[in-house]
C-alpha cells in the first residue's frame, strides 16, 4: 500500500484511515511520526478541460446559430473569437447576406465597400468574403484600440469618429451598439462554458486524539 506524500510539526501518533485501500474498505493504517514536524496530506488533483473540449463545447453551442461553420472558419483565420463576430453580424444584418444599408453597407457584416476592399473582397455580398473581410477589420481595430467598446463604436462610426472624441461618440446609434453587441457577445461565450470539473475528495481521512493536530492545506 502506498502511503500519502506527507511531510515534515507535532509530537503525535496518527492514524490515516483510508476510504480506498487495496486492504479492504475502511483498513486503518498507523504511522508513528516525529517530534517538531509539519505533516502535509496530498490531495488529488483536479481533472482539468482540455482545450479540445473547449473548442467542441464552443461549436455546439454555436452550431445553432445561421453561418455558424464560415463564421468560425473567418474568425479563426481573423485571429478574433467567433462568438464576436455572431455578435456583430446578429446586430448588422441579422443574418442577411444580401442586406444592404442606406448608407451603401453590405451584407452580414455591413461592410461599406471601401473597407471590403481593403480587405481584398470585391463583391461583400458573398458570405465568406464579408465574414473574412469583417474578421480581419475586428482584429486590426482590437490591435489598434485595445479596448472592446472602443473597438465597437469604431466598427459602427469609424475609427476616425472614436479617435476624434477620445472615447465612445455622442451618437445615439453607436451608444446603442455598443452594449447591444458587447451583450450578445458575452452572453454567446457564457452560453459555451465548459465547467472545471470539481476537485475529487481526498480517499484519505487523518484521525487523532490530539486536540492541537490541524491539518493544513498549502498551495503547493
Amino acid at each position: 500500500m502506498r502511503m500519502p506524500a506527507l511531510r515534515a510539526a507535532l509530537p503525535l501518533v496518527a492514524v490515516l484511515a483510508t476510504v480506498q485501500a487495496s486492504a479492504g474498505e475502511g483498513a486503518d493504517y498507523r504511522l508513528r511520526l516525529s517530534d517538531h514536524a509539519n505533516y502535509r496530506l496530498y490531495q488529488p488533483e483536479a481533472p482539468k478541460v482540455s482545450d479540445s473540449e473547449r473548442r467542441q463545447a464552443r461549436r455546439e453551442a454555436l452550431a445553432g446559430l445561421p453561418f455558424s461553420a464560415q463564421i468560425e472558419a473567418a474568425a479563426e483565420a481573423g485571429g478574433i473569437e467567433p462568438e464576436l463576430l455572431h455578435a456583430v453580424v446578429h446586430a448588422e444584418s441579422a443574418y442577411n447576406p444580401r442586406a444592404v444599408s442606406p448608407k451603401g453597407a453590405l451584407g452580414l457584416a455591413q461592410l461599406m465597400p471601401s473597407t471590403a476592399r481593403q480587405y481584398g473582397v470585391n463583391d461583400a455580398l458573398k458570405p465568406a468574403d464579408n465574414l473574412r473581410a469583417s474578421a480581419r477589420h475586428l482584429r486590426d481595430l482590437m490591435d489598434h484600440f485595445g479596448d472592446l467598446q472602443l473597438v465597437l463604436s469604431a466598427y459602427n462610426a469609424g475609427a476616425g469618429a472614436v479617435k476624434k472624441y477620445g472615447g465612445v461618440p455622442p451618437y445615439a446609434e453607436t451608444r446603442a451598439y455598443v452594449p447591444k453587441v458587447a451583450g450578445r457577445y458575452e452572453a454567446l461565450k457564457k452560453s459555451a462554458e465548459v465547467p472545471e470539473p470539481p476537485t475529487p475528495p481526498s480517499p484519505y481521512r487523518l484521525r487523532t486524539d490530539d486536540a492541537a493536530l490541524r491539518l493544513v492545506q498549502t498551495p503547493d
